[in-house]
């Protein structure tokens, strides 16, 4: 058996649609992010710690989420 943190959660309908709204304003921030700060470490590592926040942010939506199914 696989722990809860580690196994795969199915999002359910509701989770899906936070999901893609998250994912969407992730994409605006990266885009701001390109357009606004100069080619230059600090910005890809803004660019990767905004990866990073998506991520969590995404699992905090079916990791919390008690009609997401784990798989």
């Amino acid at each position: 058996m696989i722990d809860k943190p580690f196994a795969y959660h199915k999002p359910s309908e509701m989770g899906l649609l936070k999901i893609t709204a998250l994912r969407e304003q992730f994409s605006k921030t990266k885009q701001l992010i390109e357009e606004t700060c100069p080619e230059s470490r600090q910005r890809a590592v803004a660019i990767t710690e905004l990866e990073t926040s998506a991520m969590w942010a995404i699992k905090s939506v079916v990791f919390n989420d008690p009609k997401s199914e784990v798989e």
